[in-house]
């Protein structure tokens, strides 16, 4: 038995394109490409550890702790992402638009956050690359326990982040900035998975897509 495969319309692929430009009027950007999302993501920026020494000092006190963030993915690694599993490739009609921070979050793999009250979280550019971001805060009187959330009191782009760290010239890594309130010393040193979620929205571009002859047809 034979199928045949589906073959895209050009006139039905037009009409749409209208309806959703028409549909998505307030999603559009001025040169008229359309924006579709958001997909929700979460991914791991990496795993590390709070040493027990950090917390030598008086409780109560608010230490500032920074870790290099070397991995930081490129725009260029994330669009390869976007690239279909065939030979057709549509990053040439698609790409990112923005990638908004949702939440943070740490997972104690090993210990607990028990002595920590506070927490506020900061992404640090390398130098020429702007200016520290807040990423969250996150309070508990009583201590934490094995995960901490936090939130955004402000959008935060992490694409617009990535570009910026793209641009700049220096060989520096950007940095994890962590902001800690501690009640008590940790009976050991605990080490920790950070998380990132956010909704990630495309950019399609209508008359490219309708102009690329080896998938229209």
């Amino acid at each position: 038995m034979q199928y045949k495969s589906k073959i895209w319309n050009r006139s039905r692929l037009k009409s749409a394109f209208t309806a959703a430009v028409l549909a998505c009027a307030s999603a559009c950007t001025p040169d008229g490409d359309i924006i579709f999302g958001p997909v929700r993501v979460t991914a791991t920026v990496g795993e590390a550890s709070f040493a027990q020494t950090l917390f030598g000092g008086v409780k109560g006190a608010t230490i500032t702790h920074r870790q290099r963030f070397c991995e930081m993915p490129t725009e260029e690694e994330l669009s390869e992402q976007l690239k279909g599993e065939g030979a057709f490739d549509i990053t040439q009609f698609i790409r990112l638009n923005r990638l908004e921070l949702v939440e943070t979050t740490l997972t104690a793999t090993s210990g607990n956050f028990n002595f920590l009250t506070d927490l506020t979280v900061r992404f640090v550019p390398k130098p020429g690359a702007g200016n520290a971001v807040v990423l969250g805060t996150a309070s508990a009187p009583g201590g934490f326990n094995t995960e901490i959330v936090l939130i955004p009191e402000d959008d935060v782009d992490f694409l617009a982040l990535i570009r910026a760290n793209d641009a700049s010239d220096s060989d520096a890594c950007p940095k994890i900035e962590y902001e800690m309130t501690f009640q008590s010393i940790p009976l050991q040193d605990v080490e920790y998975r950070l998380d990132v979620t956010v909704d990630g929205y495309v950019e399609l571009g209508a008359e490219k897509f309708l102009a690329t002859a080896d998938f229209v047809q």
